[in-house]
């Protein structure tokens, strides 16, 4: 009895022991599952196809901004939405949406997207979404249409007096000449006039009066915080591509960022800091997210932030020979 006592004992140990063995060499489940889809997966030219990514974490999680539309380069995106992030049933959720279209044939492979995020201690980690294949196929032609396309005639040539040419071409051709003749001239006298009295003024004076005048306005306090947002971002872009020469304003955040990282023409915290700038005025522009008060007012100390730090303010030219009096 006491044998198969321990018999028992020892095969409830091992089982135990393996079990252990089991479980440590299982992987640890990201927090984190990225999942993106298509509401189909073979379309014909110029059809428009759904796609979404749906981005869920648990626990303490806070999602980095991404922009979906980048991994789309060979596709038109006629709408780009933004759901979330938002909680539902402890979890933090964030869904993109976006409607696809293209007018070339062929198999076209989605990329895996990259979705960054901060766990409660601040530790950042990635998840990815899988692959996706979607298959364009041209128009396909109707087997009941019937081939009764009949040979193009040659163009009929009729005969038009001088008359014809002075009114219809001529003189037109003559009263538009003019008229763009007399708007040059305009243009060029009122041109130099602007240059002769009123010198170009930097960039930086033009964004600190857009933004004293913005404050002005109060949008915040009127609960118009997009309203705020977009021309908030409008003037540091425009302040930028008037700063740097760089094409900025039309382009969207990652774009932008690219241009800033090419040009070589800003140092590499000055991108950073212009990167996430523009990000978080992309996250009140398209999303539903209404930051508080402190938030406002610090984006707000950002964008004046980024003109403090790039402004150029030219040096004045001494003339040789010059004393402090200004006399030689």
């Amino acid at each position: 009895m006491k044998k198969s006592l321990s018999r028992l004992n020892r095969a409830a140990v091992l089982l135990i022991v393996l079990a252990g063995i089991a479980f440590s060499a299982v992987p640890a489940v990201s927090p984190v599952t990225v999942k993106a889809t298509l509401s189909k997966d073979k379309i014909t030219i110029g059809d428009k196809v759904d796609f979404q990514l749906l981005i869920k974490g648990k626990g303490e999680l806070k999602f980095l901004p991404i922009d979906p539309s980048s991994y789309f380069q060979t596709f038109e995106v006629k709408e780009h939405l933004q759901k979330g992030p938002y909680k539902s049933w402890g979890r933090t959720i964030l869904e993109y949406r976006l409607v696809l279209t293209t007018f070339t044939t062929g198999d076209y492979v989605i990329p895996s997207i990259l979705v960054k995020y901060t766990e409660k201690d601040g530790t950042e980690k990635e998840a990815r979404s899988e692959e996706l294949v979607l298959h364009v196929e041209p128009v396909k032609t109707n087997p009941d249409d019937k081939d009764d396309v009949r040979e193009i005639k040659p163009p009929i040539t009729l005969p038009h007096s001088f008359l014809f040419w002075l009114f219809t071409v001529i003189l037109p051709l003559l009263a538009l000449g003019t008229f763009f003749l007399v708007r040059h001239l305009r243009a060029r006298n009122s041109g130099n006039i602007l240059i002769n009295s009123e010198p170009a003024r930097p960039p930086h004076e033009i964004a600190y009066e857009r933004l004293s005048k913005l404050k002005e306005l109060k949008l915040i306090e009127q609960e118009k915080i997009k309203e705020h947002y977009y021309l908030l971002s409008e003037i540091i872009r425009g302040y930028l591509e008037a700063r740097f020469e760089l094409p900025i304003v039309e382009r969207t955040t990652s774009e932008a960022y690219k241009e800033m990282v090419g040009s070589a023409k800003l140092k590499r915290k000055e991108v950073t800091l212009i990167k996430d700038f523009l990000e978080e005025c992309d996250l009140v522009k398209f999303a539903k997210m209404l930051p508080e008060a402190k938030e406002i007012d610090s984006d707000f100390e950002k964008g004046v932030s980024i003109v403090d730090l790039t402004k150029f303010i030219p040096q004045p030219v001494v003339t040789p020979g010059m004393g402090q009096g200004g006399n030689l």
